[in-house]
């Protein structure tokens, strides 16, 4: 279910209830461990940049640029540094969010830099368009938010998960997982136009011949 249109820097979400950890709030690093009730309710992308969130305490304070990394399901009993959570800063302002309805609540496995593995549930996806890099097919990536069994939120590439699914996900990888490449390029089906044309005239129904 699509939750909105692709906007510029701020982008919907459903809400999700979250802790907020103090420490992030106050710049104390005594609030480390103390953690606060929230809701998000959207997310920030800022070019070159963590993926920040837009919430509402329990008592009335909305605060906007909590970044990914300071927000939690359950108090964590085993934390993660902020850049293993989200592999790729931000490429651009120009952000979309959808809720493929595909991966609702699915489960996964996730890779982490360390090459641990940890398991994670499937949230919303968020994309990037109009940048050099999303614009570029070899480097272009989507961000999956994920909630780790541990309560954490992930942000995490395709190419960093891997997903599960008792009916359909049965078989193993038909080769080595390396072995799978990016792509070069994103195919255009007007680079052969020169050889065709189309019909003029005003039929709706019209003929495309190739030009001899």
């Amino acid at each position: 279910m699509l939750l909105n249109e692709s906007n510029v820097l701020n982008a919907n979400i459903h809400n999700l209830k979250l802790k907020v950890r103090r420490s992030w709030l106050t710049k104390k690093e005594s609030d480390i461990n103390i953690y606060e009730n929230c809701y998000a309710f959207g997310v920030q992308s800022v070019a070159g940049k963590i993926l920040t969130f837009h919430i509402m305490t329990d008592y009335g304070m909305l605060r906007s640029r909590v970044p990914i990394s300071e927000l939690f399901f359950k108090e964590p009993k085993i934390d993660i540094p902020s850049d293993f959570k989200q592999l790729w800063d931000c490429f651009s302002e120009n952000v979309s969010v959808i809720e493929y309805s595909y991966l609702a609540e699915k489960r996964c496995q996730v890779i982490l830099k360390d090459k641990s593995m940890i398991w994670a549930t499937y949230l919303f996806t968020v994309d990037w368009f109009s940048n050099p890099y999303s614009d570029e097919p070899t480097d272009y990536k989507c961000g999956h938010i994920l909630e780790s069994d541990d309560g954490y939120l992930l942000c995490q590439p395709n190419n960093r998960i891997y997903w599960k699914d008792s009916n359909w996900v049965t078989k193993d990888f038909p080769i080595v997982p390396k072995d799978f490449k990016v792509d070069v390029e994103l195919k255009c089906v007007e680079s052969s136009s020169d050889r065709w044309v189309s019909q003029d005239s005003s039929s709706f129904y019209y003929d495309i011949n190739e030009i001899k």
